[in-house]
């Protein structure tokens, strides 16, 4: 578990993807509490390295060239897993968090460019239309499995011109299976806290069974496959740590 532990997380700020161009997202390189100070850090786009040697890539006025799969390393730790971040030349886009995993709360946005009058937004998932409110372009779809995987499109009337539709295909990240002789003692720290999130998430050295759950770094469940137990990775509110 030592390679997990030394391995960064990426996050956006704001934490939608795609985003238009001219717009801006800072990306986040997360690393465990006692192995952030004193560390350089290397971005990468595409596996080619880029400017940037600190926690936090700013990409201001984001253009198209922008776009791309990024990594970040912190020290002499692994690369991150690479997350995607498109920038759109359009008149409407859908958004998600660029990373969704089971358990995980599901938003969208069908995002427009600003200063033009809107109207009359629709979601739909799979051709079928989602009939759940919308808030100021926003749908909020609540906690999700693999089920909500999918072709998700939203179609939104801008100012006197036609309706426009934005597509996504969203896919909900599942169970990974480890067996019973993975489980280890607990150690963990209190994180570092996304600016998307109002919580702090614990991260752990190894994992513990917890009368059905566990507690880590990672929003995943996982699978016990000797007593076909589902464990769920925790974060905590900051109150309980």
């Amino acid at each position: 578990m030592d390679g997990v532990a030394g391995k960064p997380l990426i996050f956006f700020s704001p934490n939608w993807n795609p985003i238009f161009t001219y717009e801006s997202v800072t990306l986040i390189c997360n690393v465990v509490p006692n192995a952030q100070e004193n560390l350089e850090y290397s971005w990468y786009r595409d596996g080619h390295r880029i400017p940037g040697d600190q926690q936090r890539l700013v990409i201001q006025s984001a253009s198209v060239s922008d776009s791309g799969d990024y990594q970040c390393q912190a020290g002499a730790n692994e690369r991150s897993d690479s997350v995607r971040l498109d920038i759109k030349l359009r008149w409407l886009i859908l958004q998600a968090p660029p990373d969704v995993h089971e358990g995980d709360s599901l938003s969208l946005r069908c995002h427009s460019r600003t200063g033009y009058y809107t109207r009359n937004t629709v979601f739909y998932k799979d051709n079928k239309i989602i009939e759940s409110p919308v808030s100021e372009s926003e749908l909020h779809i609540g906690r999700v499995d693999v089920t909500a995987s999918g072709k998700y499109k939203c179609r939104k009337n801008i100012y006197q011109k036609k309706a426009f539709i934005a597509y996504q295909n969203i896919s909900i990240s599942g169970n990974k299976e480890i067996s019973s002789g993975d489980w280890r003692e607990e150690r963990s720290k209190k994180g570092f806290v996304p600016p998307h999130m109002n919580e702090s998430i614990v991260f752990c050295d190894c994992w513990r069974k917890d009368f059905g759950t566990i507690i880590g770094r990672v929003r995943k469940r996982y699978r016990n496959l000797g007593r076909s137990i589902i464990l769920t990775v925790a974060i905590l509110p900051s109150q309980e740590i």
